[in-house]
């Protein structure tokens, strides 16, 4: 690797977006979708507003938008979600594109909003995922943008992230995603967005249950076994990770399932005139 060439994990990829489609509106949607829903809420769409959602995933707010009244362009890199999202838009104005989030081929100061819920964060350019952002929104109009209120993003991550901090507070813990190390802080965030060229920055915080297996933690689990909070922790370690990630979900146990509550940050500002 050469100086500035940027990492990329598994998660960053397409190929994992591709063959995880199922496994993600199954496990992952029913929570993810809350916040679209309510980063749509906050986009405050009128009818016939234009509306770009940057990393659509199978297009919970996309679909949420355009019932709004949006006309709604929605793009994500992974062809697999692209799919998925044009059987589900039926007769919504919807037109559905494969994309890199970091390099929109898209024209500049055309849409009325932009949304983005979760994706950015995980751009291994996520700089360049904000300007791209600013860049295709009009002046004054709005974009909604939202991330996790912690670096290691949601469910099996944070139970695992907690779990290694109170048995090892010293340890630094990085999963190799610096987009959500870096805007998991909302001040930062905000300096980011300013840096990208908004203004007028909200940050508004929206908490919502994750709901969890009660035996998720084992190292059987598809969501714990690779998960990189714990891959390469030797066999100590890790029986100890979970152990005490177990322990620590006891607090949200119902019957058969955890409802953890997870929190985001959404913010909404405004881009800066010409």
């Amino acid at each position: 690797m050469g100086p500035g060439t940027i990492m990329t994990q598994p998660i960053q990829t397409a190929d994992y977006w591709d063959e995880t489609v199922d496994g993600y509106i199954a496990g992952a949607e029913p929570f993810t979708a809350l916040f679209c829903h309510d980063a749509v809420a906050l986009a405050e769409i009128e009818p016939g507003t234009t509306l770009l959602d940057i990393a659509t995933g199978p297009g919970a707010l996309a679909v949420a938008a355009a019932e709004a009244g949006a006309s709604v362009t929605a793009i994500d890199f992974s062809q697999g979600m692209i799919d998925r999202l044009l059987t589900r838009a039926g007769s919504h104005p919807i037109e559905a594109r494969r994309m890199d989030g970091q390099a929109l081929d898209l024209p500049s100061d055309h849409f009325d909003r932009v949304c983005s819920v979760f994706g950015i964060p995980l751009f291994p350019d996520w700089r360049a995922g904000l300007a791209e952002a600013a860049r295709v929104l009009r002046p004054g109009g709005r974009a909604v943008i939202g991330v996790a209120d912690n670096p290691y993003g949601f469910g099996p991550n944070q139970l695992l992230a907690q779990a290694r901090l109170a048995l090892w507070p010293d340890e630094p813990i990085d999963i190799g995603v610096p987009g959500m190390a870096a805007l998991s802080d909302r001040d930062a965030f905000s300096t980011e967005l300013e840096r990208a060229g908004f203004g007028d920055i909200a940050m508004h915080q929206r908490s919502h249950d994750i709901v969890l297996p009660a035996d998720i933690l084992t190292n059987e689990s598809p969501m714990i076994g690779s998960n990189p909070l714990i891959v390469g922790l030797d066999d100590t370690k890790r029986d100890a990770v979970i152990a005490e990630a177990t322990r620590i979900a006891e607090q949200w146990r119902d019957a058969d399932v955890i409802r953890m509550p997870s929190t985001a940050h959404l913010a909404v500002a405004v881009k800066r005139g010409s």
